[in-house]
């Protein structure tokens, strides 16, 4: 065999056992199933069974849905700047109502969320600082997100919680989403942007707003209608930054 040969043979075996490496292994990515969370070691210092623990920065993604047992967190997160994609899967308690929290990250920041369903929990997501949140399904939980300072949440329904269905949020950015049948308020802020919603058929205020930080809110291209706050869709001071449509009337 000439020396061109191989060379040419010896990259097609390589290529071959490149090809062969899983994708997980390629992109970086950690895969997480029920299996896995069940067996542990998912990152170090994870032992087995729930919660999940991330203790190292970077992407997971599930390939299965997550079945919670009562009393216990889904996926706590430990390090900073880490992304969760669902993957179109499902993060569940059962039996429903009886696991805390899905998605607990409220040490850490940078927690990004995406791409699937969480549903049963009393809360559904806690971010730490400078959160993302979207494309989610939030449904049928206590409380649904608690956001923290400078997080987003965008593009999600958050809907049929028995509490409030997005609290907590300090100078923060919520677009695009739908809020609805939650049992308290459907958006509580203190300061930053509420924009693009629909508000809709919360057991209180649609949008509640405090001056948090000496920030105020600023709310526009709002759907809010159904909400029961009495004779108003807004509670506290907010500024309109663009029309909203509101019934009753926005102040």
């Amino acid at each position: 065999m000439t020396t061109r040969s191989k060379t040419i043979a010896a990259f097609v075996a390589a290529s071959t056992v490149l090809l062969a490496v899983p994708a997980a292994a390629m992109d970086g990515e950690i895969l997480i199933d029920q299996a896995k969370v069940n067996a542990g070691a998912i990152t170090q210092g994870d032992a087995p069974g729930f919660p999940a623990t991330l203790s190292r920065p970077g992407r997971y993604k599930l390939t299965g849905n997550l079945k919670v047992p009562a009393g216990k967190n889904g996926i706590e997160v430990a390090q900073h700047d880490v992304t969760i994609d669902l993957n179109g899967f499902t993060i569940s308690s059962n039996p429903p109502g009886e696991a805390p929290t899905a998605v607990d990250a409220q040490d850490v920041s940078g927690l990004r969320v995406t791409n699937g369903t969480i549903t049963g929990f009393f809360y559904a997501i806690v971010t730490g600082e400078l959160g993302v949140i979207e494309d989610m399904r939030i449904v049928s939980s206590g409380h649904g997100v608690a956001l923290e300072k400078g997080s987003r949440i965008r593009n999600s329904t958050i809907a049929n919680g028995s509490a409030a269905g997005i609290t907590s949020c300090k100078q923060c950015l919520i677009e695009q989403n739908v809020v609805t049948g939650n049992g308290l308020s459907g958006i509580s802020v203190a300061g930053g942007s509420v924009l693009g919603n629909v508000i809709a058929g919360n057991g209180d205020y649609g949008l509640v707003s405090s001056t948090g930080d000496a920030i105020w809110a600023g709310y526009g291209n709002n759907l809010l209608f159904g909400n029961n706050g009495g004779n108003a869709q807004v509670f506290g001071p907010a500024f309109q930054l663009h029309p909203n449509v509101c019934q009753p009337a926005c102040p």
